[in-house]
């Protein structure tokens, strides 16, 4: 700072005394404090960059801020896709002139700021994102408020800790995985169609067993996120369990990590979200069951996932939800599920990776041949892992119900600050 203050002394004297006056100059005067200070830090301990008890350091796509009583940790994250979009030949994207013309366009995948980090208490941590870019599965249209967290461990070492706020239920490995660490442009279409994204409620988590054995419990509204009410008096009810007996497993794909050592994390999941009474229509009561695997071992990774999920339709009547009286069950209950599988590998350390990715699900028992499908494949290029990285892929999503089958090649660049 003091030699901040030489430099607009400098510039000072040079508008206050250009005719060099008799006495001390500006000039001189700055030169001597600036003389004296270098002494003095030579005496002290201190870092001369920042002031006691204050640290900033950047790495890994953020920049964290040290202070006595807090640290904040600042990150933004950035994706600019191509996206090439390829219709079943009797389809015409709106824009084109013929049917099964592809349409190219760029597009902001996604703009996000977040802030993170403790206060008072190293076990009070907190966490917001915002997003630019548009909103996520499951968030609001209406704000671009994504994470608003308070955590306390109440065990001080990460046993067991209470998260309040608007945050991902736990469910889906894939949906907990942040779309910044992610082998394909995008989730798989299984992930869509069985998690839900971002609710506000209450979380039970934490890590146990050495650190083997990682849980949580929430209990949620069941709605959208970032609405200020339930939509019914019903909550959502959630638990995921996973035993990763070789070491803790990241929430990140490819194998980054477990070059000497493999990686094996296996988990159970469930969820029950009753919508009776919320709208006027036909509303559900869905139970979903899941399971995941990820393997990871000398740049090769596995991830796996299955999703059995129940549903019984509740009719009520009446022009409104507030006045239509107690819902009442509806006949026919029905089942869907899904799975997925994932494979990525090093071609070169860190740098080069190829993937492989089928997914699909039924989305009702009651409905014969109505698979929905998606084959992809991705060959990635990370210039610093996954903070600044191009990928590129191709898939297919096809409708077996329909009969047809639409592609879509992406490019996209990454780089977190």
């Amino acid at each position: 700072m003091l030699h901040l203050a030489y430099t607009v002394a400098l510039a000072a004297s040079v508008v206050v005394d250009p005719t060099g006056s008799e006495g001390p100059s500006i000039k001189e005067t700055a030169a001597r404090l600036v003389a004296s200070s270098d002494v003095s830090a030579a005496t002290e301990k201190a870092d001369p960059v920042s002031p006691d008890g204050v640290k900033i350091v950047h790495e890994d796509g953020a920049t964290t801020l040290t202070l006595d009583n807090a640290e904040i940790v600042l990150s933004n994250r950035l994706q600019f896709r191509f996206i090439d979009e390829i219709p079943p030949s009797q389809v015409r994207l709106p824009g084109t002139t013929s049917d099964g013309q592809s349409k190219p366009a760029f597009s902001i995948r996604r703009a996000k700021t977040s802030l993170e980090g403790w206060f008072w208490k190293k076990e009070l941590t907190f966490e917001l994102q915002l997003s630019w870019a548009g909103p996520e599965a499951g968030a609001s249209t209406q704000t671009p408020l994504e994470d608003a967290t308070l955590t306390w461990d109440a065990s001080k070492k990460d046993a067991f800790k209470i998260t309040i706020g608007q945050f991902k239920v736990p469910m889906g490995r894939q949906e907990m995985t942040s779309s910044g660490r992610l082998q394909f442009a995008d989730r798989s279409l299984l992930n869509g169609e069985f998690t839900r994204g971002r609710d506000v409620g209450i979380q039970f988590s934490g890590r146990v067993a050495n650190n083997k054995v990682e849980y949580f419990a929430g209990i949620f509204n069941g709605n959208s996120a970032s609405r200020n009410s339930n939509d019914n008096t019903k909550l959502q009810y959630n638990a995921r369990l996973s035993l990763e007996p070789l070491g803790k497993v990241a929430y990140s794909e490819g194998a980054f990590e477990a070059w000497d050592k493999p990686l094996l994390a296996l988990a159970g999941q469930f969820e029950n979200n009753d919508l009776g009474g919320a709208t006027n229509l036909t509303d559900l009561n869905t139970t979903i069951l899941g399971a995941d695997l990820v393997y990871k071992y000398k740049g090769f990774s596995l991830f796996a996932e299955y999703f059995h999920r129940k549903r019984k339709p509740e009719a009520v009547s009446g022009s409104s939800s507030t006045t239509s009286g107690p819902a009442t069950s509806s006949s026919g209950s029905f089942n869907s599920n899904g799975y997925h599988v994932q494979a990525g590998y090093f071609l070169k350390r860190d740098k080069v990776e190829a993937a492989f990715r089928y997914a699909t699900y039924d989305p009702s028992d009651r409905t014969a041949s109505n698979n929905q499908k998606e084959t992809g494949a991705a060959l990635n290029y990370y210039i610093l892992k996954h903070y600044f990285k191009v990928l590129a892929d191709f898939r297919a999503l096809r409708n077996d119900l329909s009969k047809q089958t639409k592609k879509e090649f992406r490019i996209q660049t990454q780089f977190m600050f």
